[in-house]
């Protein structure tokens, strides 16, 4: 009679990864309306690739390793495509649009935009930009006390628009403020379950408040297309690369897709820099010693007049602070991927179709890349040598890198460079922010500040 056999241990490609401790039928969705950023840190300590089970989301595959990260955004970028759920999370809104596309039309359409983010390009725009910013910092005159996320998302998006779509912005008139909300309604810790259970056909107030926000943008998107075509005079700037560019078969853009483009850029390009600013100035008014620094770079720089295109490479620890704030707050917490077929990713097997996510939240905040990760320390950026490139990735990486990277950063420093210099902003609401850290990372109540003047 033979000896009984230990079980083997299956090949390492038909493992598969751990699985973060939820509840029966609802998996982790509970921990994921309670708190999302806890959710994805707390699971990170089982390894660098978790299963966490989502209600009515399916299996999403977390990934907390620089090398996977890289694998999946750059190494073998070809073997993964958009997540489903981010088409089902906006594909309503923003459609074929450069976030969404892939493939020929993806390649086709980054061809057409990417002029317009050159950084010549860029530097034509900063008039406009110093312009804006002065407005803003007029209207804040008379020690107001601000929402600064609001203030922020005003002030980035009369800037894109104006510089991009060469035309102005109603923001208070139109109710941009309240649009904005109603589309973000939708990824909400609370209301994610219920978004992805109920479709958006089903007439609950969500749906309807979403709805009624994307009729509103496309109506902005209408007046700026009509306006222009209105024109007789020459424009360059990428409304016009839109309406009239063509591509290697002669062939220009049709109207829907247009309108994808537009809704991309006016969603999605303005709130992914009003994000990094409003945590910083968060950030700023809780570190006084930081922000005593950034003053005195500041003076030493500007000597007392406003910062310029040609003053951005001096202002080194301005940019760090930036690079900080995106760091313990990334305005995209997670980069979701989808296999095309069956792949082994860290030696575990991931099917076909289901959700992978290299999380920027966890990486930003791994101590095995950052010493004391939870504090605010800008001047670790001053040497970059010794992380892993994927442990810092707020733009993205890989062909997919965020088009928008040098107009955000450039844009980003301006701001903050002009009403630092000119302002201190004070905390007066709750330090503790509930945050919502879903498509993008943003507080779910307002961050109040009250705005001094400096002497």
């Amino acid at each position: 009679m033979s000896e009984p056999t230990e079980p083997q241990a299956p090949p390492v490609d038909e493992r598969e990864p751990p699985t973060h401790d939820g509840l029966p039928v609802i998996g982790n969705t509970h921990q994921l309306v309670a708190e999302q950023g806890g959710l994805f840190e707390a699971a990170a300590e089982h390894g660098d690739l978790v299963r966490l089970r989502l209600l009515g989301m399916g299996d999403l595959y977390q990934v907390s390793s620089p090398e996977l990260a890289e694998q999946i955004l750059v190494d073998r970028h070809d073997e993964f495509r958009k997540a489903t759920q981010s088409k089902e999370d906006l594909g309503t809104l923003i459609g074929q649009g450069l976030i969404l596309s892939e493939g020929e039309l993806w390649e086709r359409q980054r061809a057409r935009i990417e002029p317009a983010f050159y950084m010549g390009r860029i530097k034509q725009y900063t008039d406009t930009m110093i312009d804006e910013i002065g407005e803003a910092a007029a209207d804040w005159e008379g020690e107001p006390t601000v929402d600064i996320e609001d203030e922020m998302k005003a002030l980035t998006l009369r800037i894109l628009v104006k510089a991009i779509f060469g035309t102005e912005i109603e923001y208070e008139a139109r109710g941009i403020r309240e649009t904005v909300k109603q589309l973000q309604e939708p990824g909400e810790p609370a209301k994610q379950p219920i978004a992805r259970m109920v479709p958006q056909w089903v007439p609950i107030p969500m749906w309807r408040r979403y709805k009624e926000g994307i009729e509103e943008m496309e109506s902005v998107i209408e007046a700026f297309v009509d306006a222009r075509r209105g024109e007789t005079d020459d424009h360059d700037d990428l409304l016009s690369m839109l309406l009239a560019g063509t591509d290697d078969d002669g062939e220009t853009m049709s109207e829907e897709l247009v309108r994808d483009e537009l809704m991309t850029f006016l969603f999605a390009g303005h709130e992914t820099t009003a994000t990094p600013l409003t945590f910083t100035w968060f950030l700023l008014a809780q570190h006084p010693e930081v922000e005593r620094r950034l003053v005195d770079e500041l003076d030493d720089v500007l000597g007392g007049r406003g910062p310029t295109f040609e003053d951005l490479p001096d202002l080194e620890y301005t940019e760090q602070v930036l690079k900080e704030a995106m760091r313990i707050y990334p305005p995209v917490p997670t980069i979701p991927r989808e296999p095309t077929e069956d792949v082994t990713l860290g030696g575990y097997r991931i099917p076909a179709g289901s959700t992978v996510a290299p999380s920027q939240w966890v990486l930003h905040r791994d101590d095995r890349f950052w010493d004391e990760p939870s504090a605010f320390r800008p001047e670790r950026f001053a040497d970059e040598s010794d992380r892993p490139d994927f442990a810092y990735f707020p733009f993205g990486g890989g062909p997919r890198r965020c088009i928008g990277q040098q107009f955000a950063m450039v844009e980003g420093k301006l701001i903050l460079a002009a009403l630092a210099q000119q302002n201190h902003l004070e905390l007066v609401s709750d330090p503790d922010v509930d945050l919502s850290v879903s498509i993008t990372t943003r507080p779910l109540d307002p961050i109040e500040m009250r705005v001094t003047p400096r002497q």
